[in-house]
């Protein structure tokens, strides 16, 4: 498995969610990356991680846009699925192929669909 290469910054904690900053942060143009979860405390309940990456942006002549980048991907799954997490590590395997992908990176701005 490859290791993060982003430096992240601790920045807040409250119960089941961090904030993090990543280079670059400041408090006009926020470089932020925010996890939460949902932790089930019983069967037939569902646990999920969001994770959410912010970054603050400028206009063409470089004026602070009150509008944010926003980046986010949830992962939920039922907490009785077992020691197997087969399905788990399969949809995230797709995930980083579709996002690691030159078609998606393309799409963004556009909205466009990948072709598949």
């Amino acid at each position: 498995m490859a290791a993060l290469a982003t430096t992240l910054t601790s920045f807040s904690t409250n119960g089941d969610s961090k904030v993090y900053t990543t280079p670059g942060h400041t408090a006009l143009l926020p470089r932020l990356l925010t996890q939460k979860r949902r932790v089930p405390t019983q069967n037939g309940t569902v646990a999920s991680m969001e994770t959410l990456i912010i970054r603050g942006t400028k206009d063409a002549s470089g004026a602070v846009l009150p509008s944010k980048v926003a980046l986010s991907v949830q992962v939920r799954f039922p907490i009785d699925m077992g020691p197997s997490q087969t399905e788990l590590t399969d949809a995230l395997t797709i995930l980083k192929d579709v996002v690691a992908s030159d078609e998606f990176a393309a799409n963004l701005a556009s909205q466009g669909f990948i072709k598949g």
